[in-house]
């Protein structure tokens, strides 16, 4: 599926059961459970640059017999986003990450977090928005490049994370989903609901009809 920019992205964490976690003292990310990271300073955001996703589909595996090309073997797909930030909420991404504050610092610790993703682009004939949505998977970062600056230009590093897709209850264990809003009975809510689940508070019904009618 073609696309053109990267107009966003959310995330957010998931609990046992598969549902995002509603609150920032109980562990979540967000007081509704989902986090866009846009491009508000404010927030201590500045944005994505890129969201390379891999592993869509699986690698066929060739079957021969009688010296003739006779089957192929299909494995499941198991995707992985290389995302590429301006800036995130550090207070997010180190959640996201699965550190905790301890004495002012942020440290490791030996739980596998969870998360959600959904990665926002849209289709250049009708310009309609496409959203690649993973269910269930696990963000981690390997390295920083921190760099100095010198007396004429001001170095600045990206922040670069890897989310890597699991198998999703909710897709009948698949591990993506791709949402297009021209698709028929598409609803912002119901991707909402499927991929962060029931307990989101981001998108309601009523912001999903507020932000239909002016689509």
């Amino acid at each position: 599926m073609a696309v053109v920019g990267l107009q966003t992205t959310y995330v957010g964490i998931k609990d046992e059961d598969g549902n995002v976690i509603v609150g920032v003292d109980k562990g979540g990310v967000s007081e509704t459970g989902v986090y866009e990271i846009d491009t508000s300073k404010k927030k201590g955001n500045l944005g994505a640059t890129t969201a390379n996703i891999t592993g869509l589909s699986g690698t066929l595996t060739k079957v021969y017999g009688n010296d003739a090309l006779v089957d192929v073997s299909n494995p499941p797909s198991a995707p992985s986003v290389a995302l590429t930030y301006n800036q995130v909420n550090v207070a997010v991404k180190q959640a996201l990450l699965g550190r905790k504050l301890v004495n002012g610092g942020y440290v490791d610790t030996d739980d596998t977090i969870e998360s959600a993703l959904i990665v926002k682009s849209h289709d250049e004939i009708e310009n309609k928005a496409i959203y690649f949505a993973f269910p269930r998977g696990v963000f981690n970062e390997t390295q920083q490049n921190v760099q100095s600056n010198t007396d004429t230009a001001q170095t600045r590093e990206t922040e670069q994370m890897t989310f890597t897709a699991l198998a999703s209850p909710t897709l009948g264990n698949k591990t993506f989903k791709i949402y297009y809003e021209g698709a028929q009975n598409f609803s912002l809510k119901k991707m909402f609901d499927e991929v962060f689940g029931s307990t989101q508070k981001f998108i309601t019904a009523e912001a999903s009809n507020v932000a239909g009618s002016h689509q």
